[in-house]
């Protein structure tokens, strides 16, 4: 009789544990929790864009200044060396991309949300001239440094992100 008495618990105790369980593991992606937490930015660092630097130049620049971003992966692919940087949004994230014949940075693509794309459009107007008309329905921007050696864009790529471009023009 004792045995029956917990028995029939166990199955109580079981089923009741069942909605639980099924509750919790509701979520498909986890990190979709995270992105909605993810405030918007108050400053934008730009990421390190020196032309000919080395990757190992990045790396400590981004391991030092860039702390929210974490490398992904450093890939050869033909000439090509690129270091991946993400953030715990997946929808954030820089490629560096070096001469694999002499590993010299030319070129550098970060991915920001468009939600602080005015943060960013505001920096770059203060740090740069503005070279060509802005087409801010698609955040279209142009900017060159001081010297005309480097042309950085940006353009929206998606409804959440738009890119900022480093280009070294020689």
């Amino acid at each position: 009789m004792n045995m029956k008495k917990y028995f029939s618990f166990a199955i109580i105790a079981f089923l009741m544990a069942i909605p639980l369980v099924l509750t919790s593991c509701g979520k498909d992606n986890i990190l979709d929790d995270v992105e909605e937490l993810q405030p918007e930015l108050k400053v934008w660092t730009e990421p390190y864009h020196v032309e000919g630097s080395t990757i190992d130049e990045v790396k400590n620049y981004m391991d030092f200044s860039m702390k929210r971003y974490g490398l992904v992966s450093e890939t050869t692919i033909s000439s090509t060396i690129q270091l991946t940087y993400k953030t715990v949004n997946v929808n954030e994230g820089i490629l560096y991309s070096f001469y694999s014949s002499n590993g010299a940075l030319y070129s550098v693509i970060d991915t920001e949300l468009i939600a602080n794309s005015r943060l960013v459009i505001e920096y770059l107007k203060e740090h740069y001239f503005l070279i060509a008309p802005a087409n801010e329905a698609i955040l279209e921007y142009c900017f060159t440094n001081s010297d005309r050696s480097m042309v950085i864009t940006t353009a929206k790529v998606s409804d959440t992100c738009f890119n900022v471009s480093y280009a070294y023009v020689n």
